[in-house]
């Protein structure tokens, strides 16, 4: 797990930060392109949500320090910002990009900012057990974001009733999705049987299919990484330290 302080990187730390500022670079580029060829906002929306989220919770972890993702942070927004200087409305039509209908850009940069708020503090809190921030994280990657693509995909064709704007079809995909989050974070970053956790596993997800049911607009990108990480705390590690204070 990365260490909570800036120092000196090694080879392996450099050349994931260019890695991850440029493939950064690259998806937001594409979104920028899918947009402008006129398909619905909701697709390069979730482009960047899969692929940034992804990003995050494969490559934060696995720096020595901090400074290997402030560096690939730099990188990103180094390139950001040169893309900016030869096209001085970028930011806005990037944000307008991935706005959702009938939502301000105001919105959707809330929504950016409440994210990475609450993957923060999943990170800073919870920061000996790095399973809990990638499970974090990809639930949010690929549970949320497989209900709007599988709901506005699938949505209403095995049951047509709706509960408020949410399909089904929708709510499943991110239960599904959600569980193989976990699943993969216990898998790759944890000590724990990933079937021996797999009943407590089901009940997170469902749990975070509920948050995400009932949050209106951009809540679900906070709740969804802070209800995971405080499930995963307390039914898998209750006896694990928190940062900064241990559980006594």
């Amino acid at each position: 797990m990365v260490l909570l302080i800036f120092g000196d990187v090694n080879t392996i730390d450099v050349v994931m930060a260019f890695a991850t500022g440029l493939v950064a670079s690259l998806t937001i580029s594409l979104a920028y392109k899918i947009s402008e060829a006129g398909q619905p906002n909701w697709i390069p929306r979730k482009l960047v949500h899969i692929l940034m989220g992804s990003i995050i919770a494969f490559t934060v972890v696995t720096y020595s320090n901090l400074s290997g993702p402030t560096l690939a942070a730099g990188i990103f927004f180094t390139v950001l910002m040169f893309a900016w200087a030869h096209k001085h409305d970028l930011i806005m039509q990037l944000l307008g990009a991935g706005s959702r209908e009938n939502e301000s850009k105001l919105n959707t940069f809330a929504s950016g900012i409440m994210g990475l708020t609450g993957f923060g503090t999943a990170f800073l809190v919870f920061q000996a057990r790095p399973e809990i921030f990638v499970a974090a994280i990809l639930a949010v990657a690929w549970g949320d974001a497989a209900g709007e693509v599988f709901g506005r995909t699938y949505g209403t064709k095995l049951i047509k009733k709706r509960i408020g704007s949410k399909s089904f079809e929708g709510t499943i995909s991110v239960f599904l999705f959600s569980l193989l989050s976990l699943c993969v974070a216990i898998v790759f970053y944890s000590d724990a049987c990933v079937l021996c956790v797999l009943p407590q596993l089901i009940v997170i997800a469902a749990t975070i299919a509920f948050v995400e049911l009932v949050s209106i607009g951009w809540t679900d990108n906070f709740l969804i990484p802070i209800v995971t990480a405080i499930l995963m705390w307390q039914m898998l590690f209750p006896s694990m330290p928190l940062l900064p204070l241990p559980v006594s």
